[in-house]
């Protein structure tokens, strides 16, 4: 399942906002929205979550989220979430379409996703209908008593993939979530709603043995061959080759880290720092909830589907950050993402299409916009400026001043206004308790 519009109005700051997720007509692989505090980027990621699961399942997920969603600027606005959704051609003929079953057509139909919901009502309302390629909404006997997205959710379709993670995306103590009573289509979103636990590593004890350790060796794969975890130089697969249960997974010495001595160390997954189990976290879970869905394993560059991350750069160095959207395009080649972040540095593993920058109009509605230059080809300082709004590296006056009398100090040709400049400046900045150990080079004349 594959995000192509979403149109949103009256969703807290959001007025009337229409974004389009398909690029040269094909579902844009990476979409990262950036943007200050408070400009609706988790919201949007939600409404996308509740768009894909239907007003039933919604109403299960968001609940404390659905009661905040309403514009306060108006009176009993109307919040409306209207989603088109696609599918892949190459599982075509293995999916199931709820509604058209003897009716199938040629290609894969789209999907229509609307929902409502004002301050007055409190709950989601809405439903969904099938597109043809011209627009036109498909009919059938069963689809004038069923609403197609309600039935896929209800039954636990395969190859109707969506996921969410929100920034509590941490590996679960081993068999934790073992009693949690499973639904799939809420726990796969959950996270993003600030929900319980990621089941995670702990699908380890959900699979047969042997599946359990294809687990062990897939994971091995993505985090070790595709390099999603930096510095982590294998995996230790034991047991006739593979990891049977969580513990042995996350609490042995099964990651061999690389010390800058040039040593190995082998440690548990559960000593490693945030950024290591986070990422390792919701990997694992969305590898884990692919498998379950499927009921059986299936390559990393054959999964298909939607994901959603809030936070994508969550506690990862700038230096991890630089090479992360890198090392997820080529472990999962066919998977949709969505994303949040606060980082520049994430910034250049992405096309200028794939960035939507949210700014605020003077009326406060939010509003996106997007750069026609490629970040990658950017500097640091271009990357602040046009993405982030940030025009200097020195933001405090302190740090500023500073700069601006070293410019001035080592400047042999200054001239006196320049010079006087130097001298107020120098003393401001002494007597603000800032250490001045550049001493004036002496003047030439022009």
């Amino acid at each position: 399942m594959y995000l192509h519009e979403l149109k949103v109005a009256n969703l807290k700051l959001i007025r009337d906002m229409t974004i389009p997720f398909l690029h040269e007509g094909k579902p844009r692989p990476w979409t990262v929205f950036v943007g200050e505090n408070g400009l609706c980027k988790t919201s949007l990621l939600r409404a996308i979550a509740l768009a894909a699961t239907g007003p039933e399942r919604g109403n299960q997920l968001g609940a404390a989220f659905i009661a905040t969603m309403p514009d306060k600027r108006q009176d009993d606005a109307l919040v409306t979430i209207e989603a088109t959704f696609g599918f892949s051609e190459s599982l075509h003929g293995q999916r199931t379409y709820p509604g058209l079953e003897g009716l199938k057509p040629a290609r894969p139909p789209r999907l229509s996703s609307r929902l409502t919901t004002s301050a007055r009502v409190g709950v989601l309302r809405g439903s969904s209908h099938y597109l043809d390629d011209s627009g036109a909404q498909l009919s059938s006997p069963a689809l004038a008593l069923i609403d197609p997205l309600q039935e896929a959710r209800a039954t636990g379709l395969h190859m109707w993939f969506v996921a969410g993670y929100g920034v509590s995306r941490n590996i679960p103590q081993p068999l934790s979530t073992s009693g949690r009573v499973y639904v799939a289509e809420l726990d796969r979103l959950q996270s993003l709603f600030d929900g319980p636990p990621l089941i995670a590593t702990d699908f380890v004890s959900r699979f047969e043995p042997e599946t359990a350790r294809t687990f062990g060796a897939e994971l091995r794969r993505a985090f070790v061959e595709h390099e999603l975890l930096p510095d982590v130089k294998d995996l230790l697969l034991m047991g006739r080759g593979g990891i049977s249960d969580p513990k042995t997974l996350v609490a042995a010495n099964r990651f061999t880290m690389k010390l800058p001595s040039g040593e190995e160390l082998r440690i548990p997954a559960l000593w490693m720092s945030h950024g290591y189990q986070s990422t390792i976290a919701w990997i694992a879970d969305l590898v884990g909830q692919v498998w379950s869905e499927a009921g059986g394993p299936i390559p990393l560059d054959e999964i298909e589907g939607l994901v959603l991350i809030d936070e994508i750069d969550l506690h990862l160095h700038p230096t991890w950050q630089r090479g992360l959207i890198r090392s997820l395009r080529h472990a999962l080649p066919r998977v949709q993402f969505v994303a949040t972040t606060h980082s520049p540095m994430v910034l250049p593993g992405l096309e200028s299409h794939e960035i939507f920058i949210l700014e605020q109009e003077d009326d406060g509605s939010v509003r996106w916009n997007q750069s026609t230059q490629q970040p990658r080809l950017l500097t640091g300082g271009e990357i602040y400026e046009r993405f982030f709004d940030i025009r200097s590296v020195y933001p405090d006056e302190h740090a500023q001043k500073l700069h601006r009398y070293l410019r001035l100090a080592s400047d042999e040709y200054r001239s006196d206004d320049d010079d006087g400049e130097m001298v107020k400046l120098r003393a401001w900045l002494q007597d603000e308790g800032v250490p001045v150990a550049y001493e004036p080079v002496p003047r030439r004349q022009a």
